[in-house]
C-alpha cells in the first residue's frame, strides 16, 4: 500500500488527506476536480485509495491559485491539467536532430508531440528547457550549425508565443514586467517563465531581450507595476542585471524586484526565484501575495 512518505518509482506518494493538507484544497474539492475536469490522475492503492505525486500537487496548487483569482474552475483546469495524449514525450535527441537537419516541420512536430504529452508546466520544465540545453551542447560541439540553432530557437519562441497569447485573456492578476538586461539575448528561459506566470493569472508584460536600464525604469513607472523580474541567463549578463536591479530599487522603492535565470546568484538586492521555472513562478506568486 502506498502511504505518505513512501517513495515509489523515484517520487513520494501522498494520501488524499495529506494532499489536501499540503495544497489547502479540501478533500471533497480534490475529488470533484478529478471527476469533473480530469485535472489530476491519482493512482490507486491495492485497497482502492487515491494517492498523489508531486506533479499532481503542483497542478492542484496552480488550479487553486487561478480559482482564487477569479477563473472559472473549468477554464483553470484547461490551463493546468495534463496534455490530451497521455503518451510519452519524444526524446530531446529528436529535437536536436531536427535542428541539425534544418527541419522546421520536424521541429514543430516534436514540440507539438512533447507539449501534448504533459501539462504545460511539465512540458516546459521537464522537456523543453532540457531540450534547449541539449541543443546548446550540440552547437558547442559543432553538431548543429548556427543557422540550425537559430532556427530551433525561433521555432521554440513561436510555440511559446502561442501559449502566452492564449493565456492573455485571463491575465487579470498583479502586473509583472519580465525581461533581460542590456546586452542579454538568450531569452527562451525568460519567455518560458513569462508564459507560465501568465498562465497562473499574472498580468505579465514581456519586454524581451537586451532592454536598457532606462527602459526598465520607464516601463516600471508607466503602469504601476507590482513586480519586475530581471533574468540573468549568462554570467556575462550579471553586471547589467545588477545595474538594472539597483536602478529599479532606487526609482521604485515599493516595487518587488526579482531575479531569475542560471546566474541569478550573482545579483544582489533582488528576490532570487531559483532554477526551476515552475517553482520560480510559485515563489513570485507567494511574494506578491505577501507584499
Amino acid at each position: 500500500m502506498f502511504v505518505k512518505g513512501v517513495a515509489r518509482m523515484g517520487g513520494t506518494m501522498y494520501t488524499i488527506k495529506r494532499a489536501a493538507d499540503l495544497t489547502g484544497v479540501p478533500e471533497a474539492t480534490l475529488r470533484a476536480w478529478e471527476r469533473r475536469y480530469g485535472m489530476v490522475r491519482p493512482e490507486r492503492t491495492d485497497g482502492g485509495y487515491r494517492v498523489y505525486d508531486d506533479d499532481d500537487l503542483d497542478r492542484l496548487r496552480q488550479m487553486r491559485d487561478l480559482v482564487a483569482q477569479g477563473w472559472a474552475p473549468r477554464q483553470a483546469a484547461e490551463q493546468v491539467r495534463p496534455g490530451p495524449s497521455g503518451g510519452q514525450p519524444p526524446a530531446t535527441d529528436e529535437f536536436v536532430a531536427a535542428a541539425a537537419a534544418g527541419d522546421v516541420v520536424g521541429l514543430r512536430a516534436v514540440l507539438q508531440q512533447a507539449s501534448e504529452s504533459a501539462s504545460c508546466e511539465s512540458f516546459v520544465q521537464d522537456w523543453l528547457l532540457p531540450a534547449v540545453s541539449d541543443l546548446g551542447v550540440a552547437w558547442s560541439r559543432g553538431e548543429v550549425s548556427v543557422g540550425g540553432e537559430h532556427l530551433a530557437a525561433h521555432t521554440v519562441m513561436r510555440h511559446l508565443a502561442g501559449v502566452f497569447e492564449a493565456a492573455g485573456r485571463h491575465s487579470v492578476g498583479q502586473r509583472v514586467l519580465v525581461g533581460l538586461p542590456a546586452g542579454a539575448r538568450h531569452e527562451i528561459g525568460a519567455f518560458a517563465f513569462a508564459t507560465l506566470a501568465r498562465r497562473r493569472g499574472l498580468d505579465v508584460r514581456y519586454a524581451g531581450a537586451d532592454l536598457p536600464v532606462g527602459d526598465w525604469v520607464g516601463l516600471a513607472g508607466q503602469d504601476e507595476l507590482d513586480a519586475a523580474v530581471v533574468c540573468v541567463p549568462m554570467s556575462e549578463d550579471a553586471a547589467a542585471a545588477q545595474e538594472t536591479v539597483d536602478a529599479l530599487r532606487a526609482a521604485h522603492p515599493r516595487l518587488l524586484v526579482a531575479a531569475g535565470g542560471g546566474h541569478q546568484e550573482q545579483v544582489e538586492g533582488a528576490l532570487r526565484l531559483g532554477h526551476l521555472v515552475g517553482r520560480g513562478v510559485d515563489e513570485l506568486v507567494l511574494a506578491l501575495q505577501a507584499s
